[in-house]
């Protein structure tokens, strides 16, 4: 008589551990929204940087000629960068039309700003300019279809008042060049929102198309309005410069926005300002008074209460597979 053979045992997998809270309180750390927001602030104080040494050369040069020098830096250091290769990748986009659409937003932005900058008070135009996350928290809902939640506002417009408590804007004395750089806020604002719908596209291909369009907008304009004066060597290097940390600062910026909602990054902007300050009082030694330090603080405290409003559910971030960041780190890569 045959005894029957025993059943082979299924292995059973171990249940995996309990995280710990120290575990918990790491992953809401470095959750995707939060990555998006360090990395929106060092955007920040790269393109703070930047305006520093914009605003010395366009005293002097013309501001066409700043703004077609940088398109020319921008767009040869990321060809020789990002497209050393292959180049011919940074053209391929199935979204041509709002890649356009960026381009010329940021075009826009550029140049208005740019222009600013030599009418107005650096303080002043920042301030003004400064009002481009009220417009996106404004629009991001219809548009971007994104949840605004109320502390979202809050501190944007907490945000708001500091950087006006900051550099004591009177509105009294406003005069009708404060128009630039409200123009460039919307276009900020635009180029933002649009930034984060072509989230999902190769990063080197958007910062591509904002390069080539700027470039050809800035050349006919370079060509059709001509420059009482040229600048000295020196200068194009300072343009040259300006272009490649652009481009740089740039490439944060689309990153961040893989990352992070339009709308929950927009009131960070305000940290920009607070940058400024620093940037004029260690490097300027520009006097820092109370008024300064109590928006500075309200400027601090309305960005954390946005980025503490982050909804815990952040949306999944669809990613192109050539350039697929977020997935690289989720495991899933």
């Amino acid at each position: 008589m045959t005894t029957p053979s025993r059943p082979e045992s299924i292995p059973v997998a171990a249940p995996a551990p309990a995280s710990t809270p120290a575990e918990g309180r790491l992953r809401a750390i470095v959750r995707p929204s939060r990555r998006g927001a360090a990395i929106f602030i060092a955007s920040g104080l790269v393109f703070v940087a930047n305006d520093a040494l914009t605003k010395v050369l366009v005293s002097n040069v013309p501001v066409i000629d700043v703004v077609f020098g940088r398109y020319v830096t921008y767009l040869l250091a990321l060809v020789l960068i990002a497209g050393r290769t292959t180049p011919l990748r940074l053209v391929r986009t199935q979204r041509s039309g709002l890649q356009i659409a960026r381009g010329l937003a940021m075009f826009g932005t550029t140049a208005t700003f740019f222009w600013a900058l030599s009418l107005l008070p650096f303080a002043e135009v920042n301030t003004i300019a400064s009002t481009t996350p009220l417009i996106v928290i404004a629009l991001a809902g219809p548009l971007l279809h994104e949840r605004i939640t109320r502390a979202i506002v809050v501190g944007g417009i907490v945000g708001f008042v500091g950087v006006v408590v900051l550099v004591g804007l009177d509105p009294a004395n406003l005069q009708p060049a404060i128009l630039v750089p409200l123009g460039s806020a919307v276009c900020y604002a635009a180029f933002t929102m649009l930034t984060r719908v072509l989230r999902a596209e190769p990063p080197d291909v958007t910062v591509f198309y904002a390069g080539i369009v700027g470039l050809v907008v800035s050349g006919i304009l370079f060509v059709a309005i001509p420059s009482s004066s040229q600048p000295m060597p020196i200068e194009w290097v300072g343009i040259g410069i300006i272009g490649v940390v652009a481009l740089a600062g740039h490439r944060l910026l689309v990153g961040a926005f893989r990352w992070g909602r339009a709308s929950e990054l927009a009131p960070l902007g305000y940290l920009s300002i607070l940058w400024s300050f620093l940037l004029g009082a260690a490097v300027f030694q520009e006097p820092v008074e109370v008024q300064a330090v109590i928006g500075a603080l309200l400027i601090a405290g309305g960005g954390i209460m946005a980025l503490r409003a982050v909804p815990d559910d952040d949306e999944p971030v669809s990613t192109s597979i050539e350039f697929g960041d977020p997935a690289a780190d989720s495991g899933t890569a």
